[in-house]
């Protein structure tokens, strides 16, 4: 009996922590409940004039315009190198000095061969200048005249040999000293003092490279841009580079060329595109890697909306949702506003045609029974309306072909006469633009491309108002707004709204999952514990 009194205690006490509990997540859930209906109003921005630019960025490094590779003519050991790597030179400037032993010995003889073919000639001319007047008195026959006359002659052959191998010399003396071609910063430096070297005209390899060097002040950056943005780009388009090393500092530059050939990396196509960059102060070094801006398109001082403002209108079921408007008002909003401008331009393109139609009446009277037959089932396409944009373009084609071709004929017939051709014209667009209001609505946004029209919802009186908008040159954070706003227009910023939605969602999930029940726990007929245990008021 005491056994069966102590089973029914236990069995109490764990029913009442069980029924604390419960109360304790009923306690949460109604938290959770109030604070659900919390909410937060939507956050506006006014309509207002800036300037945009749409934009292509690319990553790229910076590279020097022309890297020089400095190499000796003359072959030796190099006996002087004033320069190290990161020396700033003058064009001129001594870069190396190769042993000018073997040039200069070689100098010195053509020096004297030089000078022995000078004598050569002096000598021989005075032979032949003697020659000449012994000949001329008949002193020597003609075959020593010629021999001193050859004489001469080869003498001054030799005289132009030893000229051309003395300039030779000179110029190999030359080479074995080294000086910069032009202005430049040293970028790298394979050899140093005491290496022995090739000439790069006499070794089959193009002899050794000493240093290379390039200026500084004519550098470019090497990007590679995707090939959907390709083209977009054109040389002669100014840009912008930013390199790591200065995040802060903007540099300007122009784009200069598309490299023809792609470069593929992870499946993904790019191309090249160099972009010569003023370096003010010197401050881009090449390798430097940074991000270059193409501005492809700018808008000055034009009417800008948010691009948080604005949806497709694909997307209205879920804004109205996290605005708490009602979906099918707002979708029916945005497709009356379509249908009026599909309808305005079809009116206007319907006037247009009749008023070249005006003109040639008189030319057209034969093709008036066909041309009312065409302003009729254009008109009878209007109102049956099936869609805005069908119903429209029937009415204002029909119409305006009626206006064309009506003309003096059968008054009976529709589009006999010229005014009855013109009141077909009338007819047939106000039937499409009857027939698109009426009953072609979804065919009228269809048409229009309404899935991608964009909308954003302004703020007035009567609460948020969706309006359709017409869009041109945007970046990340504005689109330029051709249509649609008026500045100073309140426009809703969405992205607020939208975090709010998902967390009420979220939070009604939670309130689903508690509201179920924890496991284990089971409210039939009464409370029941985890354990399995419920109260009895007496044993088994």
């Amino acid at each position: 009996m005491e056994r069966s009194s102590s089973s029914r205690t236990v069995r109490t006490v764990a029913w009442v922590l069980g029924s604390i509990g419960l109360v304790a997540i009923l306690g949460v859930s109604c938290s959770l409940v109030g604070r659900g209906k919390k909410t937060t109003e939507v956050p506006t921005e006014a309509v207002g004039r800036r300037d945009i630019a749409q934009t292509v960025e690319a990553t790229g490094t910076v590279e020097p315009v022309e890297i020089v590779e400095i190499r000796s003519k003359a072959s030796g050991q190099i006996l002087r190198m004033p320069v190290e790597v990161g020396s700033v030179v003058k064009a001129g400037y001594l870069l190396a000095q190769v042993d000018t032993v073997n040039v200069q010995n070689q100098y010195r003889q053509a020096v004297a061969s030089l000078r022995a073919s000078q004598a050569s000639v002096e000598v021989s001319g005075a032979q032949k200048k003697r020659a000449d007047e012994l000949f001329s008195r008949g002193v020597i026959t003609t075959d020593q005249h010629e021999t001193a006359t050859l004489a001469y002659a080869n003498a001054q052959s030799d005289l132009v040999r030893a000229r051309t191998n003395l300039d030779i010399a000179r110029q190999a003396l030359e080479d074995a000293t080294v000086r910069a071609p032009s202005d430049g910063t040293i970028l790298s430096q394979p050899v140093t003092k005491g290496q022995v070297i090739a000439s790069a005209t006499q070794s089959a390899s193009g002899g050794t490279v000493l240093l290379t060097m390039a200026d500084l002040s004519r550098i470019q950056m090497r990007a590679l841009v995707g090939e959907t943005d390709i083209g977009n780009v054109h040389p002669g388009q100014p840009a912008s580079v930013t390199v790591d090393a200065y995040p802060n500092r903007t540099f300007r530059s122009t784009v200069v060329k598309i490299e023809p050939e792609a470069v593929v990396q992870q499946s993904v196509t790019m191309f090249p595109v160099l972009v010569s960059i003023q370096n003010e102060g010197g401050l881009l070094l090449p390798g430097m890697n940074g991000e270059v801006t193409v501005y492809i398109a700018q808008a000055s001082d034009v009417l800008a909306v948010p691009l948080d403002a604005v949806r497709s209108a694909r997307e209205l079921t879920a804004v109205a949702s996290a605005l708490g408007v009602d979906a099918d008002s707002v979708q029916a909003q945005v497709q009356r506003q379509i249908a009026a401008r599909f309808a305005a331009r079809a009116g206007g393109d319907s006037a247009a045609h009749g008023r070249l139609g005006g003109a040639q009446v008189a030319a057209n009277a034969a093709g008036g029974d066909a041309a009312g037959r065409a302003g009729g089932a254009g008109a009878w396409r209007g109102r049956q309306g099936t869609g805005g944009a069908s119903g429209a373009m029937g009415g204002g084609q029909g119409g305006a072909w009626r206006q064309r071709q009506g003309a003096t004929g059968d008054p009976t017939r529709p589009g006999g006469a010229s005014a009855q051709g013109g009141a077909g014209g009338a007819v047939g667009a106000g039937g499409g633009a009857a027939g698109g209001g009426a009953n072609g609505v979804n065919g009228a946004g269809r048409t229009m491309g309404a899935r991608n029209a964009q909308v954003v919802f302004v703020k007035t009186a009567n609460g948020l108002e969706p309006r359709v908008v017409r869009l041109g040159v945007s970046d990340f954070d504005y689109a330029q707004v051709l249509d649609g706003l008026k500045e100073g227009d309140q426009v809703a910023l969405l992205s607020v709204a939208e975090v709010q939605a998902k967390r009420s969602e979220d939070q009604n999930r939670l309130r689903q999952r508690i509201g179920g029940g924890m496991p284990g726990m089971t409210s039939t007929g009464g409370a029941r514990s985890s354990g399995g245990a419920r109260p009895s008021g007496g044993g088994r």
